[in-house]
């Protein structure tokens, strides 16, 4: 993937890098996001900020939209439609899809505090991979407690009808750890899905690839805390 990745902040415009090498500073950038076109944007500042492994960047000439920074020149990005760009009936098909397999799930451990309590798809990307495309969830289960309310997140991937992919986390519905998909990209002949992993107190990167026989975690940053801000 390179020296570093960088993860968009919509609200503020600037970028949480996660880099390698904290003494480099890359002149350009590409940045990328559910589309197959990719653009080159430079670098306008970079500040070690809240710490040298997580610097904070800014660019100039980057696109409105965008998601993940990265060095095109390993990657391009696979185009992704996100479940608000389907028809209603395409929609409702894909969802129907999502539920069906995330009820086969066994309920085990942790997760029994959520038997029986219904599935509800939060987010769905259609990835246009070849010969046919995968779907790639978040989905949640609620239970309402006096308190507070406890909430689990899947987030899987889906290749026909089958989960080649899973992780959970449960918890306070404040706190819970959520996913997010940045942007899908072609790497080694093979794809990979570049995800944030925004919990309560730090923000982490994840890199999922599919191999031969699933798809698999290949990589996550650390979940370093570097101070107040994200």
């Amino acid at each position: 993937m390179g020296g570093f990745l960088a993860v968009a902040n919509a609200t503020t415009g600037e970028a949480l890098v996660f880099r390698r090498d904290t003494s480099a500073i890359p002149g350009q950038v590409g940045v990328v996001g559910y589309d197959t076109a990719a653009a080159v944007a430079a670098v306008r500042s970079l500040r070690e900020a809240p710490c040298a492994t997580r610097a904070v960047l800014q660019l100039a000439g980057a696109p409105g939209r965008w998601n993940l920074a990265l060095d095109l020149s390993r990657a391009h990005p696979l185009l992704v439609d996100a479940l608000a760009d389907l028809s209603p009936a395409d929609s409702q098909r894909v969802v129907v899809r999502i539920q069906r397999a995330l009820n086969t799930l066994p309920d085990t451990g942790k997760a029994m505090e959520f038997r029986g309590l219904p599935v509800v798809v939060r987010d769905a990307w259609i990835v246009g991979l070849s010969p046919a495309p995968v779907v790639v969830a978040r989905a949640a289960r609620l239970r309402n407690l006096e308190a507070t309310a406890h909430e689990e997140l899947r987030f899987v991937v889906l290749e026909g009808d089958q989960l080649r992919y899973v992780a959970r986390v449960a918890g306070d519905e404040e706190t819970v750890e959520s996913w997010d998909l940045l942007a899908v990209l072609m790497l080694e002949g093979r794809p990979w899905l570049a995800v944030a992993r925004d919990g309560a107190g730090s923000l982490q990167l994840e890199l999922v690839a599919r191999d031969s026989a699933a798809w698999r975690s290949v990589w996550r940053s650390d979940g370093l805390v570097c101070g107040a801000s994200r």
